[in-house]
């Protein structure tokens, strides 16, 4: 697994620790989460938009 440091403000780092304690997750399963979900929502919308994924698209 890699690392990720990130610089956040007092309230974002707040909001993470509260939405973390209501799904019972570590910041970091909820960080996870959250990017989980929304890389899912990308591929869904590309799939229904019929995009690529690869790298043959850019450019």
């Amino acid at each position: 697994m890699c690392s990720l440091t990130i610089r956040a403000d007092r309230s974002l780092l707040e909001y993470i620790k509260e939405r973390a304690r209501r799904n019972d997750r570590s910041m970091n399963r909820e960080i996870q989460a959250v990017f989980r979900d929304l890389q899912k929502k990308e591929k869904a919308s590309d799939i229904a938009l019929g995009k690529q994924s690869d790298a043959s698209d850019s450019e």
